[in-house]
C-alpha cells in the first residue's frame, strides 16, 4: 500500500514539475537579484494579506447578516 501511495506522489511530482516551471520561472537569461526577490516576497506578502482581510471581512459580513 505505501508502495503504491509513493509511487502515486512521484507520479502527481513528475506532471506538475511543468506546471511549477511557470509559476516560478527561471532561465539562465534572467538575472535574479536581492531586488527583485525582496520585491517578489512583498508583492507576495501583499497578496496573502489581502486574501486574509477579504476572508475575514467576509466572515464578519455573514456573521452580521446572520
Amino acid at each position: 500500500m505505501k508502495t503504491r501511495v509513493g509511487v502515486g506522489v512521484l507520479i502527481l511530482v513528475l506532471m506538475a514539475l511543468p506546471a511549477f516551471a511557470q509559476v516560478f520561472p527561471v532561465d539562465a537569461t534572467s538575472t535574479t537579484t536581492i531586488a527583485s526577490v525582496k520585491t517578489d516576497l512583498i508583492a507576495w506578502g501583499v497578496a496573502f494579506i489581502g486574501v486574509a482581510l477579504t476572508v475575514f471581512a467576509y466572515k464578519r459580513v455573514k456573521a452580521l447578516v446572520r
